[in-house]
């Protein structure tokens, strides 16, 4: 017996019941609802119709391009060319015309290129006319050189990111003066400085700077900067950093240099009065300690610090004096972290009961400190009787972590055992075991 073949339900436009309104508007209304989205939900949105399709192609706007030929067009209708807000430009081979990468800058200059990311093979250099874009506010360069000489014209430019780029110290100047509102400035391993560099802004409010291989000074001079992060590599002997009155945020980590270095910070850090985090990698704290030496204590407060961390050598009196300096200039410290590093044995650490009264008068010790951190903690001597200080005086602590070898841990959970926590996590942070504990409300407040 044959089977009758079932009638086919005709599907509804518009899915349900309701009427589609969407699909009965014109072109140009669909545009200008779809000109509010991104240009990759756009065309997400165009799946969902035929019609829909060819509408992206029609956009007045790219928010981004990534192109990979400089020989190719920019995307756009030949009738109406779109305007470009982000253009990446990343060649796959060093065999690229640069007469036609510049060609393809002057063409994304007339429709309002804003953003410009490169990244070129084998630093090749770039056309002189990158810095003339007048619309550009953001500039990533990563991989290339830059020309000795072209010319900068970038006065909206705010954020300017230069990793791995051949730059003289010769445009850096020219580029800060021709950029009156920048005010993200990164360098990352920039070359061509002839062993020193110098950075001088009064618009620079956030700095990401670290030295190249072959530099031998570093100055800056910014006295607007808010937020610095400076690293150092074992070659550089000067370092000067000018106050800069406006500090909130400050990484610093100074390699160990291979000559005597010529550290000046001590006026930088006198004018961060406004700080409220403060980190000191390396030999930073050796360096300053040895410039804070003949003062007894700090000549200024950070009322508004609440985060600090050091790696400093607990075999070095010196070192320790100026933790004790800086610990009493910040009345309202929260977090605490302590990164052990060079230590040596017991015979070499200095006497815990020199520092013991002084440590008893710190007032953040008993009003603010919530968070303590230990990295690189082994029970000996002197750290042994500062983590046990540290547990039983610090009367407002929430959370306490210590990272120590392997083979200490049972003497780090005796140390622990002077102050109970009901809550434990042992991990594997940072290669060694890493122990979090955290103490509750109640028993913080009795």
């Amino acid at each position: 017996m044959a089977r009758t073949p079932r009638k086919r339900r005709r599907r509804r436009r518009g899915g349900g019941g309701g009427h589609d309104y969407l699909s009965g508007l014109p072109d140009d209304v669909i545009l200008a609802i779809l000109s509010r989205l991104t240009t990759r939900q756009a065309v997400t949105l165009s799946a969902l119709s035929r019609r829909f399709r060819v509408l992206p192609s029609q956009f007045g706007r790219v928010d981004s391009a990534l192109v990979a030929d400089p020989a190719l067009p920019l995307p756009s209708l030949p009738a109406r060319p779109s305007f470009i807000r982000r253009l990446s430009f990343a060649p796959q081979t060093r065999r690229f015309s640069s007469s036609a990468f510049g060609r393809l800058l002057d063409a994304a200059a007339d429709r309002g290129l804003s953003e410009l990311a490169v990244r070129l093979p084998r630093s090749a250099f770039l056309p002189q006319n990158l810095l003339s874009i007048r619309s550009l506010t953001v500039v990533s360069l990563d991989s290339c050189a830059l020309p000795r000489w072209c010319p900068a014209a970038c006065p909206g430019l705010r954020t300017l990111k230069l990793h791995h780029v051949a730059i003289p110290q010769r445009m850096i100047s020219v580029i800060l003066k021709a950029a009156p509102v920048l005010e993200t400035l990164e360098m990352v391993y920039c070359m061509g400085f002839a062993g020193s560099c110098s950075m001088e802004s009064s618009t620079v409010r956030n700095l990401l700077f670290k030295s190249a291989l072959e530099q031998r000074e570093v100055t800056v001079k910014m006295a607007g900067l808010r937020t610095i992060t400076l690293y150092t590599r074992p070659k550089v002997q000067s370092v000067r950093l000018d106050p800069a009155p406006e500090i909130r945020k400050a990484y610093l980590h100074i390699a160990r240099p291979r000559v005597k270095l010529q550290f000046r910070i001590r006026p930088f850090l006198d004018a961060g009065t406004g700080l409220t985090c403060l980190t000191l990698r390396g030999m930073a704290i050796k360096l300053l300690s040895s410039e804070y030496e003949d003062t007894p204590n700090l000549a200024v407060q950070f009322e508004d610090l609440r985060i600090l961390s050091v790696s400093l050598d607990f075999s070095n009196e010196r070192e320790l004096i100026f933790l004790l300096k800086l610990l009493e200039s910040c009345p309202n410290l929260q977090q605490l972290t302590l990164s052990a590093v060079d230590a040596k044995d017991d015979t070499a650490l200095p006497n815990f009961a020199d520092h013991e009264e002084r440590l008893s008068k710190l007032s953040c010790l008993t009003k603010s400190l919530e968070q303590l951190k230990f990295l690189g903690f082994r029970p000996q001597r002197y750290q042994k009787e500062l983590f046990i200080f540290l547990l039983t005086q610090a009367t407002n602590l929430k959370k306490m972590a210590v990272e120590f070898p392997k083979d200490q841990e049972a003497a780090v959970r005796r140390i622990l055992s002077v102050r109970k926590a009901p809550t434990q996590k042992k991990t594997t942070k940072y290669k060694q075991f890493y122990l979090e504990l955290e103490y509750p409300v109640e028993q913080n407040c009795s």
